[in-house]
């Protein structure tokens, strides 16, 4: 059986440029998710560690912006790779033939590390077609979808679509604008539910306040942290953590806590045996 047939979801990525130090413990934990499958489109080559799960597409930034040009017909010619985060509620149309085999698509980052996909998702994909991770917006660092035509040019209700893609800079209409089609579109059947995913984010910890975990456990495919003893999470999203791009006023402690530092303080072929994630980097478990 092919990883088509195994896999329910296929969750698209594109990165240019060069790989974050992480990408290796990235790999990993979708290593552990097998009826998943990612497809990432770069230009970056391929990360030491492998996965049969994981597929990478060899493009150049250049090839990749002539290929968006071809399938939405806009002009488009950025200069940073960044601008793409707003091609992500129109991935599932430009990338139509690569997900025709599974039932549902997604789109999401690699700042973030994956725990048991299943376990939250699994029992859920009877019912809902739309799942994000955030109660109030589509979640940008991962999103799925049922694969319906509908859903794959539900994209095309954003108004004034075209005209905001071929702007040259970053708008972020993949969480904002995309929200509201999204959510028409889907009814009943869009599960929009804080996932608690994000450390630092502005809008505090499932317990009502600012006091996120520190210490986050991969261990066997599956996500704890050092507050929540038992209790596991869909994914770890560290974007606050390695970069300063999305500081908070005032800042929180530990924002930007990688920013030029050396963050791998383990090999990543012990990662299997498993790893912690902080603001110090990805160490040992102790």
């Amino acid at each position: 059986m092919s990883d088509n047939q195994q896999s329910w979801l296929i969750i698209l990525c594109f990165y240019f440029g060069q790989w974050p130090t992480w990408m290796n413990f990235f790999v990993e934990s979708c290593k552990w998710n097998p009826d998943v499958h990612w497809r990432i489109y770069t230009d970056c080559g391929e990360p030491e560690n492998r996965a049969d799960n994981v597929t990478f597409v060899p493009v150049s930034f250049a090839d990749y912006k002539a290929l968006v040009r071809e399938r939405l017909g806009i002009a488009f010619d950025p200069i940073h790779p960044y601008k793409l985060c707003d091609l992500k509620p129109s991935a599932g149309f430009l990338h139509e033939k690569d997900i025709a085999d599974y039932a549902f698509f997604g789109y999401g980052d690699i700042d973030v590390i994956y725990g048991n996909i299943a376990a939250f998702y699994g029992a859920l994909r009877a019912d809902f077609d739309v799942l994000s991770t955030h109660p109030e917006r589509a979640s940008g660092h991962l999103l799925v979808m049922r694969n319906t035509p509908a859903l794959r040019h539900v994209f095309e209700l954003i108004p004034d679509y075209r005209k905001v893609l071929a702007l040259p800079h970053h708008t972020g209409i993949d969480e904002a604008a995309f929200t509201q089609v999204l959510r028409t579109a889907s009814g009943s059947r869009g599960l929009f539910v804080e996932r608690y995913s994000t450390v630092l984010s502005a809008r505090g910890w499932h317990d009502g306040t600012m006091n996120y975990p520190q210490r986050w456990f991969w261990r066997d495919g599956r996500l704890t942290n050092d507050r929540d003893g038992a209790r596991e999470f869909l994914y770890l999203h560290f974007m606050r953590w390695q970069s300063a791009r999305w500081i908070n006023d005032p800042p929180l402690p530990g924002e930007a806590a990688w920013v030029g530092r050396d963050i791998i303080h383990l090999n990543w072929r012990r990662a299997a045996a498993g790893f912690c994630i902080s603001p110090d980097g990805f160490t040992r478990i102790t």
